[in-house]
C-alpha cells in the first residue's frame, strides 16, 4: 500500500511540473553566471596616468583624484609622419572627404619653437588646464614641431612664481602663456623682462606700466561698456555683486553714463529677489545693466516680468554671453536684452581641435584669448612666415577686439548690425 501510495505522488508531482508551451531555444545571456560573488567593477582611467589593482577599485577603498597639475614636460611633439603624402585617389577622396593634404611643417626639429605655459592653479582653477589644452590644441591643428612644458606655481606668492620662472629660464624657453590675475602678473613683469610672455586673462589698462615683452590679450570692458551705453536712456540702474570686476564695470557705467539712479548689491543667487522687484515700479522704462554672473543675471531677468516690470533695456557685457542664458531665462525675459560679444568667429577645425579637450573658444573668452596668444607667437617666431588665423592686431602689447552687441534669441545669439 506503502508502495503505491509513494509511487502515485510521485507521478502526480512530475505531471503538475510539466508545461504544455513549446520548449525555446537556449539564449545565452551577456552575464557571468559563473559565480555568486558580485563582479569586479571595470578598471578606471579617472586616475590616469597609472593603474590600479580591483582591490584599489572595491568600493570600500574610495578612490581619491589628484587633479594637480605637475610642473613637468608635457608635450614634446612632432608633426603627424608622412607630410610628403603623395595624391590620393579619386575613390580616396570620395571615401573620405575629410582626408585632406597634411601641410608640410614650417619649421622641423633643429627649429623647435619652446612655449612654457606658467599656471598658479588654486588661483585661476579651471582655466589651468583648459589654459594649457587651448595652447596644444592650436600647436597640434598647424602641425608644428614644438616643446610644451607647464610651470604650475600653484599660487601667487612672489617666492612661487619666481621659482617657476627660474625654471623656465634654466630651459631656455622662447615664449610664456601665462593666465594670472593682476597681482601676479605684477610680480612675472617686475621679475621677467626678456622672456615674451602672453597673460590672455588681463587687459593692458590693468598694468599700464609693464614692460615690452608683456602682453595682454583680456576684454576691453570700458570698450564694452561705451558700446552698450549707446541703447540707453536717461535712466540707467545697475546691478552688481561685490566682486572686483563689477566694481569695474559699474565705474564704466558711471564714466559713460553719469545719471544712474539705481544701484543694487546682489551677492548670490538666494537672495531676496521678492523683496528687490515686487512692487517696484522704479525699474519700468529703466535701463538696467547686469554687471552680476550668470545665473543672477537670468534670475533678475526673470524676476523683472515676473513682477510686471517693464524696463527700457538690459544690458550686459562679456560675462553673460553664455548659450546657458539661452536656457535660464525664457524668451519673453530677454527681448529688450543687449550683451556685448568680442569673440568672432574661428576656423571650425580649430575649435573642433578645441572641443576635443574637453572646452570651447566659441563662448568662452579666456581660451579664445589663449588662442590669439598662441596664434601671434608662432607669427613672431616664425617671424611672419607663418600664417595668423586670428585677425585681431595687437597694438601696443594688447590684443585689439572687434566688439558687437548681440541679443539672445530663441535659440542663439543674434549680432546686430
Amino acid at each position: 500500500m506503502k508502495f503505491w501510495l509513494s509511487l502515485t505522488l510521485t507521478l502526480l508531482f512530475f505531471t503538475g511540473c510539466t508545461t504544455t508551451n513549446t520548449a525555446q531555444p537556449y539564449k545565452p545571456t551577456t552575464f557571468n553566471l559563473s559565480s555568486s560573488k558580485a563582479s569586479a567593477p571595470t578598471r578606471s582611467t579617472t586616475t590616469y596616468p597609472g593603474s590600479q589593482t580591483e582591490h584599489d577599485l572595491a568600493p570600500s577603498s574610495p578612490i581619491t583624484i589628484d587633479s594637480t597639475i605637475r610642473s613637468t614636460t608635457l608635450a614634446m611633439a612632432t608633426p603627424t609622419p608622412g607630410t610628403s603624402i603623395e595624391a590620393p585617389t579619386q575613390m580616396s577622396q570620395e571615401s573620405s572627404p575629410s582626408a585632406a593634404f597634411i601641410p608640410p611643417p614650417l619649421n622641423d626639429d633643429n627649429s623647435m619653437i619652446k612655449i612654457a605655459v606658467l599656471v598658479p592653479q588654486r588661483t585661476i582653477k579651471k582655466y589651468a588646464i583648459s589654459s594649457v589644452n587651448s595652447v596644444i590644441a592650436y600647436l597640434l591643428y598647424k602641425n608644428y614641431y614644438f616643446d610644451l612644458n607647464v610651470f604650475n606655481s600653484g599660487d601667487e606668492k612672489a617666492e612661487s612664481l619666481n621659482q617657476s620662472l627660474k625654471e623656465i629660464q634654466a630651459g631656455g624657453y622662447h615664449y610664456i602663456i601665462a593666465p594670472l590675475t593682476a597681482e601676479g602678473a605684477s610680480i612675472v613683469a617686475l621679475n621677467e623682462t626678456q622672456i615674451p610672455i602672453f597673460i590672455p586673462t588681463l587687459h593692458h589698462s590693468t598694468l599700464p606700466n609693464a614692460g615690452s615683452n608683456i602682453l595682454f590679450g583680456g576684454i576691453d570692458y570700458d570698450q564694452q561698456i561705451a558700446l552698450l551705453a549707446q541703447k540707453t536712456n536717461t535712466r540707467v540702474g545697475t546691478f552688481e555683486d561685490g566682486s572686483s570686476l563689477s566694481y569695474q564695470l559699474n565705474g564704466y557705467v558711471k564714466k559713460y553714463t553719469p545719471n544712474v539712479f539705481y544701484e543694487k548689491r546682489i551677492e548670490n543667487a538666494k537672495a531676496n529677489f521678492k523683496q528687490i522687484f515686487k512692487g517696484n515700479g522704479s525699474f519700468n522704462n529703466a535701463s538696467l545693466f547686469l554687471n552680476t554672473p550668470l545665473v543672477t543675471s537670468s534670475l533678475i531677468a526673470s524676476q523683472l516680468r515676473a513682477n510686471s516690470l517693464n524696463p527700457h533695456v538690459l544690458l550686459s557685457t562679456q560675462i553673460n554671453y553664455n548659450p546657458l542664458l539661452l536656457t535660464l531665462t525664457q524668451y519673453e525675459d530677454r527681448d529688450r536684452m543687449y550683451v556685448a560679444n568680442s569673440i568672432q568667429k574661428a576656423p571650425a577645425a580649430l575649435e573642433e581641435s578645441n572641443a576635443l579637450f574637453g572646452h570651447d573658444i566659441v563662448y568662452d573668452w579666456v581660451n579664445y584669448a589663449t588662442n590669439i596668444g598662441i596664434d601671434y607667437v608662432c607669427y613672431d617666431f616664425f617671424e611672419g612666415k607663418a600664417e595668423r588665423l586670428f585677425s585681431e592686431p595687437l597694438i601696443n602689447n594688447q590684443v585689439i577686439y572687434n566688439t558687437s552687441l548681440y541679443q539672445p534669441g530663441r535659440n542663439e545669439f543674434i549680432r546686430i548690425p
